[in-house]
């Protein structure tokens, strides 16, 4: 009987990659909830969920450009007012939340994507079927 195979291991890049989007994730929710509308860090609406699916990347290739098609519509959806807003003071914090959030989002999403980010996902998917076959 031969000894499975390790587990391949996690390039930085990627690691930090799946720190900065979930924090995206939350940027954007504390903005919603800074202005007071449905769906901040309460459990429901869409920062919510892209923030529970930008976690389910660490595991699952498919959450990975999930969670970044969503935080690019949440960037997209808040950018704008958050640049043209940056100086008022009554939703300045929400203004700085939304670029803080889009910084960790655009740096996010290019690391998530770099070559050793794509080939340890590649790496993992012939580790499991390699893995079921000897289990088989």
């Amino acid at each position: 009987m031969t000894l499975p195979a390790p587990r391949p291991k996690r390039p930085r890049v990627l690691v930090v990659a799946l720190v900065l989007l979930p924090l995206a994730a939350a940027f954007f929710g504390m903005n919603v909830a800074n202005l007071g509308g449905r769906g901040g860090m309460n459990g429901n609406g869409l920062p919510s969920v892209v923030l529970v699916i930008s976690v389910l990347a660490i595991w699952f290739n498919w959450a990975r450009l999930t969670a970044v098609v969503l935080l690019a519509f949440e960037t997209v959806q808040w950018l704008p007012g958050g640049i043209r807003f940056i100086g008022d003071p009554d939703v300045s914090q929400a203004a700085s939340y939304t670029v803080i959030a889009s910084v960790l989002f655009g740096v996010g999403a290019v690391l998530v994507f770099q070559l050793p980010s794509n080939e340890y996902y590649r790496q993992v998917r012939l580790w499991k079927k390699e893995r079921g076959r000897q289990q088989a």
